[in-house]
């Protein structure tokens, strides 16, 4: 499905539903008769005016309030990852305060228009709809805290991938630097994910797509580029490695686990082990999930370095691919077999 914060837009400050709000009342016109006394005139201009200028600003925030879906019935990763992202708990409050303003709103539209009606001279017609919008504005610009906190938190979740449930998901995961998101770059369609040199460059969960031919047909696979994971307990681990510990958990058909057999990487060896001991023991689904790994930097690692983690890790000669995912270097054969893996299930 789509991210089902896609349509979650700009969020107006309060001086800016103030000011469409206002624009869009002054210049509204009642259907008023020209041989009508000038005290209905101004009875039905102003009233036309708050009833305007009011109801701009009821549609325009319950805009807002739909444009952010449900969260308790969102399937469980985006539910899950959203909170991680966001404080959930603070969005729906401040959600629930936006929305309590509304029926003062529509009180204040009773209330004024019920006064218009009883006035005497047009003069007093002008100072009741100045007293309205006064009001309109002291109720808004008390709100405009949580409109920007709305504006500022959309952009973190319209960032988060469409999932298709309907395909497979191949997640890349690891340490950081060691090479993941130049994989997912070089085998999918994604090519604006991000390369540097230093860790933690990816700080969100990235999609990409490896499309394979079949003999009737074509499919795409989904390939997911998440942020590196240290070695530690769980409880200490930030919201950027919880992203990846997520998509390992929920939406993972295959898992590719990328090592760094160098020091390049400024993590040791031992410690990617233990991570990778880790999501094996944990998220391949006691070994119905399968683990695809990859020694990456083979243009930087002594053949004494691939030894000793081969060793470790208790990997034959055909078990692991030896890469160079900056320059693509033996990636083919990667491509290959996940193109044949996928197209067998034709």
């Amino acid at each position: 499905m789509k991210n089902p914060f896609n349509k979650f837009y700009h969020v107006p400050n309060s001086k800016e539903f103030l000011d469409i709000a206002f624009k869009r009342g002054m210049k509204s016109s009642a259907q008023v008769s020209q041989n009508a006394p000038i005290l209905i005139k101004a009875k039905k201009k102003e009233s036309k005016r708050i009833k305007v200028a009011i109801e701009e600003i009821i549609d325009r925030i319950l805009k807002v309030i739909k444009m952010v879906p449900i969260i308790d019935d969102l399937p469980d990763f985006y539910r899950e990852l959203a909170s991680i992202l966001v404080n959930i708990d603070e969005l729906k409050l401040t959600l629930g305060k936006i929305n309590g303003i509304l029926p003062v709103l529509r009180k204040i539209k009773r209330e004024y228009i019920k006064k218009l009606n009883r006035i005497e001279a047009p003069k007093e017609g002008d100072q009741l709809r100045r007293a309205a919008f006064g009001r309109i504005s002291s109720i808004i610009n008390k709100q405009n805290k949580n409109l920007e906190y709305l504006n500022k938190i959309r952009g973190r979740l319209r960032e988060i991938p469409s999932i298709d449930y309907t395909m497979p998901c191949v997640v890349v995961a690891g340490y950081p630097n060691v090479g993941k998101s130049s994989i997912v770059k070089n085998i999918s369609t994604n090519k604006k994910i991000e390369v540097k040199e230093y860790p933690f460059t990816t700080k969100k969960l990235y999609m990409g797509h490896l499309e394979i031919e079949r003999r009737f047909d074509k499919i795409k696979i989904q390939c997911l580029d998440t942020p590196g994971i240290l070695d530690r307990p769980m409880g200490k681990r930030n919201n950027i490695e919880l992203q990846a510990i997520l998509a390992l958990r929920l939406i993972s058909d295959l898992i590719i686990f990328v090592f760094d057999p160098t020091i390049s990487s400024g993590y040791s060896v031992e410690s990617q082990i233990e991570l990778y001991n880790e999501i094996r023991y944990n998220f391949s689904k006691e070994g119905q999930i399968e683990i695809l790994i990859i020694f990456n930097k083979m243009d930087l690692a002594r053949d004494s370095e691939i030894q000793y983690l081969r060793e470790k890790v208790n990997l034959k000669e055909n078990e692991y691919y030896l890469i160079n995912a900056l320059t693509g270097e033996n990636l083919d054969k990667l491509i290959s077999d996940l193109k044949e893996r996928y197209r067998g299930n034709e």
